[in-house]
């Protein structure tokens, strides 16, 4: 009788268990009927000898495949699998159509494989710098790879030596030693004129000195290429470089350097890991729901060839599915591809969002134990890096064991997020086994649902008939309301303003119907324009019932703070989802909200309880629940979308798709009215597919609307009110900062509103700081350097935070003197696009300058992305641009990192400040990008410029980026 090793019985078990999902009985779990299976059933498909039940059962048991507890078996449901990610800015580009040119990231956040200096560039650097024929040059600065780098202090000269030295045995003429580029600190010279171009002879054993003499008025980073030309006889030339830097800092910019040597992105994610996972504990679900689940949410897994299609890319083997792939990804947006173009685009932006959640995944961290439950610290969990919320899961697995093969991991549920601290439900092995100071790799995952809601909308949006609502061709032509329409204004402000009185008319009256009804403009126009809207329908149509929705909690929060204002709160409902926090929740909201304090847990009504409700308020992603209770047609009479701008076009359907009834004059003439509002200059929607971004994800319905449909077209009249309003008033910012945004951005129509009572937007114009009095507008030039630390990829940039904490303490501690009012933090922004210069500011601020580290409230002052601060506004933005080498532009625009290639994020960040703003960056590095360069200019020609000298006829290129471009040392 053969004998079966434990791992050849457990392929067979393997094989039962398969043999059960197909058969539709993976759920029986009686152990004599699982035996009467195998033995009549499985083991009757071959003739070969295989093993008995109780075998294969061992197998599987020690090997945690499945679980047996007296005469009940129960296999894992998730199997031994292969993890295979697939980056799309990794896969292969063998001909023109698999160039991506476009793609993104979380706000404030880095690509997955991070910058790296091209391979080809490092090599001929490496030779540039690399001594021949002999010939070394050598400094007491030298920091390794042909840089020397040496600290001064700014208005003091500091001279610094470089020796030329022959160590051949040969003679050798070096012909002359120069900048490539002049520089305005740095200037050479020796005794026998090499840096004027005059040659000299350098015998074997010989030594030649060269004196670099550096003098700044200012703090930064000041550094020039130098090339020493040779000749070696008979006739032979060469050349050999040094990068020279020197560095002009504040003790505070010293203790904000890295904190280790920074490491480019090592990708090991394509290494195939067999794992076998133990299921943790999730939380408790004792939440009130009562909301029906009519209509099924489906898993929408993308298809595995898909992946191997993108590991794969254009080649031959694999050309029939890459080319329908992209057959689908360049047709045009229309009703017939609606359900598989969205689809395939969430695909492949899931594909993606695998590959980016591994950058925080983190090795050998401990956990602590807390009852039942362990608690694991995730720096950075406060700011959604990453995003953690109460029912997601994690994975975490010894890190001794990192390298086995099959790896046991073990999947923790969050049971709850408090500041850092996460606190997970492992299985009880892993409880049994816990002791202090254990070691864990932990990694981390994203909610898919999300990603479920947009798939099921992209499906119903068709099945629903909604194409001529999507697709809009013309209007109907009736209105909802009888008789003459006479709002009642509930803002007596709104009834100077004819663009929002336009708008509230057409939203009531439907008369766009069945396409939708758009309103855009910049922040704070139509503040009460949108929930204007709700106010009059909520008022004209007593059976009307109103949905409305925004992406983010903190947008649809607002929408409800409008709202409840002016409607008796009995009227409004604000459905949360569980996942939130109720700390977070505003306070005025509370009570219409679907919290219970009895059960300190949210609660969810059914559909019959939420009737009695006129208005409720939802995120879109939430709004799914409402589409899986299956409302009847027509529930909903007016949909609106605040913020539309922000969504992808599958999200803002979510609201929309099994909710919204669409017009027909024939068969539904009463169909609902939907109404988008927002601003497509604004910052769209964070996605990660640079194949999803180049085809479309990015664009939101709104945008697209606008883009590409001619009811939305602006024509030498405007726009056709009939269907969208642009609205004009700005009664956010002084007008001098709304000046460019509004030349830029807004075809020059913004207007400025007045202000009635004390303008703040003016309290700053006599403020000592500023370069000219009346102008509001600081642009601080910065020679600074980008640098990074360890294992991140991000960029940060320490001569710039010394010139915000400069200002930052001329500000809050101004006290009324010096033509500055007081300011208290929570007043004040600080805005960086890139997430390490965040981090960096926050603790100059909070830990390191002794200063500001002890001001009240010092906490309440918001240092964030520019995506964190879009829809707010702050009296005072400073803003920090980082970036001072145009080496890494291109990364910026492949990666849409920074301001620069990006305006929509450069148009947010102006326009959140009210009365004060100050810009601190490199002018010749800004000014190659045309926006940049036309507020530089503006800010020049207004007397706003200050800091680092710079002409702008002429701008100075940052040193090693043109050097290496007239030396071919760049790709």
């Amino acid at each position: 009788m053969p004998r079966f090793s434990v791992a050849e019985a457990r392929q067979w078990g393997d094989q039962f268990v398969q043999f059960l999902q197909d058969t539709g009985r993976e759920q029986e779990s009686r152990r004599d009927t699982l035996r009467s299976i195998y033995n009549l059933e499985f083991r009757g498909r071959t003739d070969t000898k295989i093993p008995n039940f109780s075998c294969i059962l061992y197998a599987l048991r020690v090997t945690h495949r499945a679980q047996v507890q007296a005469e009940s078996v129960h296999f894992k449901k998730v199997r031994e699998r292969r993890v295979v990610v697939a980056d799309q800015y990794r896969r292969p580009r063998t001909n023109a159509k698999a160039l991506v040119s476009a793609s993104a990231t979380v706000p404030g956040q880095q690509p997955s494989s991070g910058p790296q200096v091209p391979q080809s560039r490092a090599k001929k650097w490496a030779e540039f710098v690399h001594e021949k024929h002999g010939i070394e040059i050598v400094s007491e600065h030298d920091k390794g790879n042909g840089h020397i780098r040496f600290p001064v202090v700014a208005s003091e000269s500091r001279t610094v030596t470089m020796l030329v030295q022959n160590r051949g045995a040969e003679a050798v003429t070096l012909r002359r030693c120069q900048p490539h580029q002049q520089s305005r600190e740095l200037s050479f010279t020796d005794e026998q004129g090499a840096t004027q171009g005059q040659s000299l002879l350098l015998h074997p054993g010989g030594t030649y000195p060269i004196q670099v003499r550096c003098l700044t008025t200012c703090n930064g980073y000041f550094c020039a290429v130098v090339v020493f030309e040779f000749t070696k006889e008979p006739d032979e030339p060469f050349s050999i470089g040094r990068y020279i830097a020197a560095v002009a800092e504040s003790q505070l910019a010293k203790d904000l350097g890295p904190s280790a040597p920074f490491q480019p992105y090592q990708a090991s994610l394509q290494r195939p890991v067999t794992v076998i996972t133990e299921d943790g504990i999730p939380p408790d679900s004792s939440l009130k729901n009562e909301l029906e689940r009519e209509i099924p949410l489906g898993t929408y897994q993308y298809p595995k060839s898909l992946k191997d299609t993108i590991l794969l890319g254009p080649n031959a083997s694999a050309s029939s599915s890459w080319a329908a792939m992209w057959s689908l990804l360049e047709a045009p947006l229309q009703a017939e591809n609606y359900r598989q173009k969205f689809q395939l685009l969430l695909h492949l932006e899931e594909i993606q969002m695998e590959v980016d959640i591994r950058r925080y995944d983190m090795q050998d961290v401990p956990m602590v134990q807390d009852r039942t439950l362990l608690v694991l610290d995730v720096p950075g969990v406060a700011e959604n890096r990453p995003s953690v919320l109460k029912g997601d899961h994690l994975f975490a697995h010894l890190s001794s064991e990192r390298d086995c093969s099959p790896l046991v991991q073990y999947k923790g549920y969050v049971h709850s997020v408090e500041l850092e601290k996460v606190r997970l439900g492992f299985s009880s092995k892993l409880q049994k086994k816990f002791v202090n100071n254990l070691r864990f790799d932990v990694t981390f995952t994203f909610s898919r649902l999300p990603l479920q809601v947009q798939h099921r909308a992209a499906t119903l949006a068709m099945q629903r008939g909604l194409s001529r609502l999507l697709f809009p061709s013309a209007s109907c032509h009736k209105s909802l309301f009888t008789g003459t329409f006479q709002p009642r204004w509930f803002d007596r402000k709104l009834q100077a303003n004819e663009e929002q009185c336009r708008a509230v008319t057409h939203i009531v009256t439907g008369m766009s119907r069945p396409a939708p009804y758009l309103i855009f403009g910049p922040p704070r126009d139509w503040q009460d324009g949108h929930p204007g809207g709700g106010h009059q329908v909520w008022t004209c149509f007593k059976d009307a019932r109103i949905l409305a929705c925004a992406p983010s909690n903190s947008a649809a929060d607002l929408l409800c703070q409008r709202l409840i204002k002016d409607i008796p709160p009995r009227y409004v409902y604000r459905l949360i989802a569980s996942s939130r926090s109720y700390q977070e929740v505003p306070a005025d909201i509370r009570p219409c909200c679907n919290w219970d304090d009895k059960q300190s847990s949210y609660v969810y009504l059914s559909k019959e309880h939420l009737g009695r409700y006129r208005i409720l308020i939802t995120t879109l992603v939430t709004a799914g629940r409402l589409v899986s209770a299956n409302f009847a047609p027509g529930f909903f009479s007016h949909v609106f979308i605040d913020e539309c701008g922000q969504a992808v076009e599958p999200e803002s359907m979510v609201a929309i798709a099994g909710l919204l009834t669409a017009m027909d004059q024939e068969t539904n003439p009463n169909g609902g009215q939907l109404v988008l509002a927002g601003d497509p200059q604004q910052l769209g929607p964070v996605l990660r597919s640079p194949l999803a971004i180049e085809h479309g994800l990015g664009i939101s319905l709104l945008e697209r609307l606008m883009l590409h449909n001619p009811l939305y077209k602006k024509t030498s009249g405007g726009y056709d009110p009939q269907f969208v309003t642009k609205l004009l008033w700005n009664y956010r910012s002084h007008e001098a900062i709304l000046k460019i945004p509004n030349e830029l951005f807004y075809d020059s129509e913004l207007k400025a509103c007045e202000s009635d009572e004390l303008d703040v937007r003016s309290l700053y114009c006599a403020w000592e700081e500023l370069p000219k009095k009346g102008f509001p507008i600081i642009f601080h030039g910065v020679c600074g350097e980008d640098r990074r630390e360890a294992k991140s990829p991000s960029f940060f940039n320490t001569a710039e935070i010394e010139v915000l904490v400069h200002y930052l303490k001329k500000l809050l501690q101004s006290r009324g003197k010096g033509g500055c009012p007081s300011v208290s933090p929570k007043e004040v922004g600080i805005i960086s696009p890139y997430r390490k210069q965040v981090e960096k500011i926050r603790k100059a601020i909070t830990s390191l300058d002794p200063v500001l580290r002890t001001l009240p409230d010092i906490s309440l002052l918001k240092v964030g992305s520019v995506e964190e601060f879009q829809g707010q506004e702050r009296r005072v933005i400073l803003i920090s641009t980082v970036r001072s080498c145009s080496e890494y532009l291109q990364l910026d625009q492949t990666f849409k990192l920074g301001f620069l290639k990006n305006p929509k994020r450069l148009n947010v960040a102006i326009t959140r400040a009210k009365a004060l703003l100050i810009v601190v960056g490199n002018p010749a590095v800004l000014s190659k990008d045309h926006h940049w360069q036309r507020f530089l200019r503006y800010c020049r020609a207004e007397g706003g410029y200050t800091g680092y000298p710079y002409e702008d006829e002429s701008p100075v290129e940052d040193g090693l980026a043109a050097d290496l471009h007239e030396l071919r040392l760049s790709n």
